[in-house]
């Protein structure tokens, strides 16, 4: 049977570092996290826990379903986000003898031969989510429709942009903007609520700009953005969105954190190496509790549905003052 020791020593880290891993406590670095994923996955590695509640369970089949969105950005700085969340996922299937097999969710239709269904990322439509949950167990990971009421696991989005917008505000700054992606997307749309309520609950007035990290250069919406004023703080919406505002700032001379302070969103490992302040997203536990919850699901437990939110911490870095 392969123990702990065994993934430790494949993923090359601590006992310890495992444990944190599988557990959600502690700081990880994404870097390490994704070995000790792979170290996991590749081993079959189970804990005991594990081994003795599904031995007499039988083996389901899950189907884990992306857009062909996110299936092309997955090999990109953009698509880390979602890569680290799908390899929690197999790793947990592993763990609890789940079967899975991934989906394009565009060119699918809907023909439902799985026990169960994760849908990752915020493309499904609402008539889509509510076409396969009237046929199968359904959790989504990073997606909530209001009102929808289907199992859903998502980072605190609102709670960590007001958080840190509170904080900037306590420090007397008044020049806050938040730089945002599409909000047809739930994370940057969850997020943008929270920029707004801190800022109007503490008597600033919010000013907020959209900017397509897939389709479109940074360099215009700064442009607009630093026509009329340069503000002292800038909270975005990703951590590319963060790291190209980075970038091009330097390159217009701004010095940062002096001039500007920039803030992310996910804590992605270029992040860290670029010294990016940001909020760090739970990303493996995201999927890890996925797993467990289409499972709890499967088995007859806990079915009322629920939406999970997972806190995210903020990880000062060389890109702000505070």
């Amino acid at each position: 049977m392969v123990s702990i020791e065994d993934v430790a020593l494949k993923a090359g880290v601590s006992i310890a570092t495992v444990s944190r891993v599988l557990n959600g406590t502690g700081y990880v670095s994404e870097e390490t996290e994704l070995k000790v994923l792979k170290a996991i996955k590749e081993l079959g590695y189970r804990p005991h826990f594990s081994a003795q509640a599904l031995a007499r369970r039988k083996n389901f089949e899950v189907g884990i379903v992306v857009s062909r969105r996110i299936q092309e950005i997955l090999s990109t700085e953009i698509g880390v986000f979602y890569k680290i969340i799908l390899e929690a996922i197999e790793s947990a299937s592993a763990m609890y003898k789940i079967s899975t097999e991934t989906i394009c969710l565009d060119d699918w239709d809907f023909k439902t031969n799985h026990d169960g269904y994760i849908l990752v990322g915020s493309d499904a439509t609402e008539e889509q989510i509510l076409k396969l949950s009237s046929k199968a167990k359904v959790v989504l990971v990073d997606h909530y429709i209001d009102g929808l009421r289907v199992n859903s696991i998502v980072s605190d989005g609102y709670d960590g942009v007001f958080f840190v917008t509170k904080e900037i505000i306590s420090k007397g700054l008044n020049r806050i903007v938040h730089l945002h992606g599409p909000l047809k997307y739930y994370g940057f749309r969850d997020r943008y609520n929270g920029y707004v309520s801190a800022m109007t609950r503490y008597g600033k007035l919010p000013i907020t700009y959209e900017y397509d990290d897939l389709h479109e250069d940074v360099d215009n919406v700064l442009k607009k953005m630093l026509r009329d004023w340069v503000p002292e703080a800038i909270i975005c919406s990703n951590d590319v969105i963060a790291l190209r505002t980075l970038s091009k700032l330097r390159e217009l001379g701004y010095k940062i954190p002096e001039d500007i302070s920039v803030i992310g969103f996910d804590d992605i490992p270029a992040a860290e190496r670029e010294g990016l302040s940001t909020l760090r997203v739970q990303k493996s536990e995201l999927g890890l509790n996925a797993v467990k919850r289409i499972y709890e699901l499967l088995t007859g437990q806990s079915l009322h549905p629920y939406k999970q939110c997972l806190y995210t911490l903020f990880v000062k870095r060389n890109s702000s003052k505070y």
